[in-house]
């Protein structure tokens, strides 16, 4: 199959979470068009490409942001009201396992990517 100039609006649109028919009506494609596009290895690809780039686009926005909205809770740990100090109390001690955690698989990650590389290198 030729490559369509519907494929990177129906996969643009189906990755968002458009349906198959959906996106064919927002593009103005046949479903037919827009199902033959669907199922081919180049459109999933693309699909997640679409997905992955945008899931890395909101972990960098989140992860610049981290500090500053750590900054934040620690601040209301100051508060005059208890409620509050409680509360962000609560958020900060329950976002430490998680983190950790995720420190700690990253570490192991790492450590297990430089372990490879030099098995590739000593080949």
């Amino acid at each position: 199959m030729k490559k369509s100039r519907y494929l990177e609006t129906l996969a643009t649109l189906v990755a968002s979470g458009l349906s198959i028919r959906d996106a064919c009506k927002e593009a103005n494609c046949s479903e037919a068009t827009g199902y033959a596009i669907a199922s081919t290895d180049e459109f999933r690809t693309l699909v997640a490409s679409i997905r992955t780039q945008a899931v890395e686009q909101a972990v960098s926005v989140l992860t610049s942001n981290a500090t500053k909205a750590s900054n934040a809770l620690v601040k209301l740990l100051d508060s005059s009201d208890e409620k509050i100090v409680l509360a962000a109390s609560s958020k900060l001690l329950g976002s430490l396992p998680g983190m950790q955690e995720l420190h700690e698989l990253r570490t192991r990650i790492d450590r297990i990517e430089s372990q490879g590389a030099g098995l590739r290198v000593a080949r």
